[in-house]
């Protein structure tokens, strides 16, 4: 059966599946002969906003806010070196799913093979229930490791994407074009965010029942700030050797929220802590939408607008007006591997 023609069953049965399963769980295909690409890219932001609200019983609200920051990121993927025929990170998404499904049904096969055990897909539903159970049998066993977690997940995803689609283990007839770039243990990473914000208005206080002035500020230098995973495995890429301009298919674009101070004060009273800082929404979708589909380096610089508040608090209602201009280079550039011991 074609691949077209298991499309729509492939989204109902599986998608699931394939949603649950991020590029750190695909990271298992690479190999020691591996292609290696170093991922870097600085972003600068500077930013202005204002906010205005107007009640009759509290009177008129106000802030305005300034804010500059710089994100820098550096970390590699790596590829098999195999040319494939379709692309991982397609902008269709129903061709991306089936491209997916495809690749970790293949990559069960191989696995089971390289071990040195037949390649045997359950398929009564004692064989079915019995893998589900060991599954969760080995997942337990991990004991909270995040990256033992992974592994299994990716291992029996694996699996499992070949019983939903078993006609994904035939070999292609024709020639493939595309290089899939994916997270790998041990994948160099750095990264630094710097982040400064002022916030200074008037608002309504309940404590005193009036209107009193207030700032914020917020102020970060994190460096290598990490969520539990590798860098690397926040990315996927795909790389099409055919196209001369725009080769580069990106995933995601990754921005460690970094940890700083917040300073609030208000009706003579001033509190500090340490939290995570915002990173305006904005500015990260537009770098993702940016590297989607693009040539493997460049830079650009553009103004977006800011309909949300800087600081992140979504409660407060009222009108947000401001706008970033944003900077951003990028490059995804073939280098050496860095010996490992």
């Amino acid at each position: 059966m074609s691949c077209s023609a298991n499309k729509l069953r492939l989204q109902k049965r599986s998608h699931r599946i394939v949603m649950a399963i991020s590029m750190q769980a695909i990271s298992g295909a690479v190999q020691a002969r591996d292609i290696e690409r170093q991922l870097h890219y600085v972003v600068t932001v500077e930013a202005r906003q204002t906010w205005k609200r107007s009640d009759p019983k509290t009177g008129e609200e106000w802030s305005k806010a300034t804010t500059t920051q710089r994100y820098e990121i550096t970390t590699r993927l790596k590829s098999d070196g195999q040319l494939q025929v379709r692309n991982l990170e397609d902008l269709d998404r129903n061709t991306r799913f089936e491209a997916k499904i495809i690749f970790l049904a293949r990559r069960a096969k191989k696995e089971f093979e390289a071990s040195g055990h037949p390649f045997q897909l359950p398929r009564t539903p004692e064989e079915k229930a019995a893998l589900s159970n060991r599954m969760q049998e080995d997942i337990s066993a991990c004991k909270g490791d995040q990256r033992c977690n992974s592994d299994v997940t990716m291992r029996y995803a694996s699996i499992f994407a070949a019983l939903e689609y078993p006609a994904a283990l035939e070999e292609d007839t024709v020639p493939g074009t595309y290089l899939y770039f994916l997270p790998f243990h041990g994948c160099a990473e750095q990264s630094r965010v710097t982040l400064e914000m002022q916030i200074d208005g008037v608002r309504f206080n309940k404590d005193v029942d009036r209107l009193v002035p207030f700032s914020e500020h917020h102020s970060a230098d994190s460096i290598d700030s990490s969520d539990g995973l590798a860098l690397c495995d926040h990315f996927g890429a795909t790389i099409d050797t055919q196209d001369s301009t725009r080769s580069m298919y990106l995933d995601n674009v990754f921005i460690p929220r970094p940890v700083g101070a917040t300073i609030h004060t208000e009706n003579g009273h001033t509190s500090t802590q340490q939290e995570p800082q915002p990173v305006p929404s904005a500015v990260v979708d537009w770098l993702a939408a940016t590297l989607r589909h693009a040539a493997s380096s460049g830079s650009v610089t553009t103004t977006l607008p800011l309909p949300l508040s800087l600081n992140g608090n979504s409660t407060w209602l009222g009108l947000w007006q401001g706008a970033a201009k944003v900077s951003f280079q990028w490059s995804f550039t073939e280098v050496a591997p860095v010996a490992t011991r």
